[in-house]
């Protein structure tokens, strides 16, 4: 996918997210009769036969259109939550299943790695499908709405890393989704700000080590250091051309076209270096 068509389609949700808030706040979309609050869906195929709705799926690795049931194995490709009737479908057909990328929606969730409490990240757990706590730096589906304490949840026994039997509950809370990285605050293995490793995580459309985002911001700082170096240095240059003869108006003027095509073609020419640092 394009740099381009990313920023196309990032653009277009956050255009939909504004105007299922306002439809909302006109008609009234309350939590009590619809846990998707203002949740835009978008439809992806799969070959799944039990996707619960509040499932948490994601990518699969041989398509980009289609889904399946996430787990710690591949939380890497996170997609959103399977929806209930959400305010906005974004779907080429009937058949598709619908997946919130956007909005409040009702999430499976476990206690498998701690309570989760309103405010908690929540990421794939070792239950295809059911979310837990996010306490490490990855990939996260949203952020919890409530408590699991609040809500009714049931009980399962799974096998943990070492193999032994963990007894769980399992409740739906709702989320706002919003598939980004999460940094935990105690990963020491990250020099980088929450914000920054997001940011590229959403550019490259996946997981990108800190190593490779440094070198992005190196290479975003040089490139801005040396475009303003170089439009100070020309308007200064014209400025006192001007002064000393007025007749080079003409040629001045040429030459701020010149540095001015010259800046752009450096501007690009960095985006380009940064994205295929990051996406590759």
């Amino acid at each position: 996918m394009s740099v381009r068509s990313q920023f196309q389609k990032i653009r277009s949700v956050w255009i939909l997210s504004l105007l299922a808030t306002v439809v909302c706040g006109v008609f009234g979309c309350g939590y009590a009769r619809a846990e998707s609050t203002a949740a835009i869906s978008q439809g992806f195929k799969t070959s799944e036969t039990d996707l619960a709705t509040g499932a948490l799926v994601s990518l699969t690795s041989n398509s980009q259109n289609a889904v399946e049931l996430a787990n710690t194995d591949h939380v890497n490709q996170l997609a959103g939550i399977i929806g209930d009737k959400p305010l906005i479908e974004l779907s080429n057909n009937n058949k598709e299943t619908q997946v919130v990328i956007s909005g409040t929606t009702s999430a499976l969730v476990s206690d498998i790695n701690g309570e989760i409490k309103t405010g908690d990240k929540v990421t794939a757990s070792p239950i295809s499908g059911v979310g837990m706590k996010a306490s490490e730096s990855s990939l996260v589906v949203g952020t919890a709405q409530a408590n699991l304490s609040s809500v009714a949840t049931t009980s399962r026994t799974v096998n943990d890393k070492k193999g032994q039997p963990q007894t769980v509950k399992i409740g739906s809370i709702p989320v706002q989704v919003n598939v980004s990285y999460f940094l935990a605050p105690n990963d020491k293995n990250s020099f980088l700000s929450p914000f920054l490793q997001s940011l590229a995580n959403s550019v490259a459309g996946k997981e990108v080590s800190p190593v490779r985002v440094l070198i992005s911001s190196l290479v975003l700082t040089f490139g801005f250091i040396s475009i303003a170096v170089l439009l100070y240095s020309s308007t200064r240059s014209s400025i006192i051309s001007i002064g000393r003869n007025p007749l080079s108006e003409g040629a001045v003027r040429k030459s701020l076209f010149e540095v001015g095509a010259t800046s752009l073609g450096i501007l690009l020419v960095m985006l380009i270096a940064i994205y295929l640092v990051l996406s590759t």
